[in-house]
Order: structure tokens, then C-alpha cells, then sequence
């Protein structure tokens, strides 16, 4: 199923001119062209406001780690900064979520992995609701987490901020 996933996204963005605006984050918002300017994107307020029944202790650290590294690797890359294998051929690159983590409610990020947009594509078919916030449980905790030494390719290294 991921590798079906990732083919079709990358005959999507291959051979399209879609084009995602999602704001300000540095590495996958805040890249919209002129002529698709759009505002950040944030999950409706009803589902960002979604508690995450799924304490984040490192049990669910652990868990939401390895469903990390099963399934947004390739785009989000290995430190998560939106520079994964399949990201140098996105426009937008696919958000940093390191620069996210503790910035979004645990809500906002759980329906954009249910639903998607763009080349993200909707997992909810394929984690169960668990695993999504088991997810984003691991997504907010990057915020703590040392940064790796990595060599990705170009992009990586620029000074990145949060901004709305």
C-alpha cells in the first residue's frame, strides 16, 4: 500500500501543475505562487480542537516513531525538516514538521494525516485512529528531539522559523 502511495504521488506530481499554498512554515506552507496564493492551512476549528485520547508518553513516542519511519520518511525526511528522497521533486516541499511540532494542537495535525491535501495524501485508510495520534504524538515531541547529522541533498541546512 505505501509503495502504491508513493507511485501514485509521484506520477501526481510528476505530471501535473498542482500546486499546494499551505502559509508559512518553512518546507511545505508559505510557497504559494502568485497565482495561487492561499492562507495556511489549519484543520477545521472543530477537528483541531480534538483532544488526543492517546497519553504522549514514550510508549506512543516510540510507536508514532516507527509509524514515522514506515510512512512519511520518504517526503518528510529522516529528521523530519520536509527533506525526504521523494521531497526534491515536490514544489512545494512537504512541510517541516520539526518547525511545526508544539505549534499546531495535537487535533490539527491528526486530520491533516486523516485527510490530507495535495501531494499529502490521506492516510485514514490505511492508520487506524490510534495510529494517527500515536503520530502525532511523536510529531509534537520533534520539538525535543536533537536534530541528526544528515547529508539529504540540497536544502537542507537553511535557519528556519514559525511564523503565521
Amino acid at each position: 500500500m505505501k509503495l502504491t502511495k508513493l507511485i501514485t504521488f509521484v506520477l501526481l506530481t510528476s505530471s501535473s501543475s498542482l500546486v499546494i499554498a499551505e502559509g508559512d512554515h518553512a518546507g511545505g506552507h508559505g510557497h504559494a505562487s502568485a497565482a495561487t496564493e492561499s492562507a495556511h492551512w489549519m484543520a477545521p476549528a472543530a477537528e483541531a480542537s480534538k483532544p488526543n485520547p492517546i497519553q504522549a508518553n514514550s510508549a506512543s513516542i516510540q510507536t508514532g516513531a516507527e509509524l514515522y519511519r514506515q510512512n512519511c520518511v520518504s517526503c518528510h525526511g529522516a529528521n523530519a525538516d520536509g527533506n525526504g528522497m521523494a521531497a526534491m521533486m515536490m514544489n512545494p516541499k512537504p512541510a517541516n514538521l520539526r518547525t511545526m511540532a508544539g505549534m499546531h494542537p495535537d487535533g490539527d495535525f491528526a486530520y491533516k494525516i486523516k485527510v490530507g491535501r495535495g501531494a499529502m495524501p490521506a492516510w485514514k485508510n490505511t492508520l487506524n485512529e490510534h495510529q494517527v495520534w500515536h503520530l502525532v504524538n511523536y510529531i509534537q515531541a520533534l520539538n525535543k528531539q536533537p536534530v541528526a547529522a544528515k547529508d539529504e541533498g540540497p536544502g537542507h541546512g537553511h535557519a528556519e522559523s514559525h511564523a503565521h
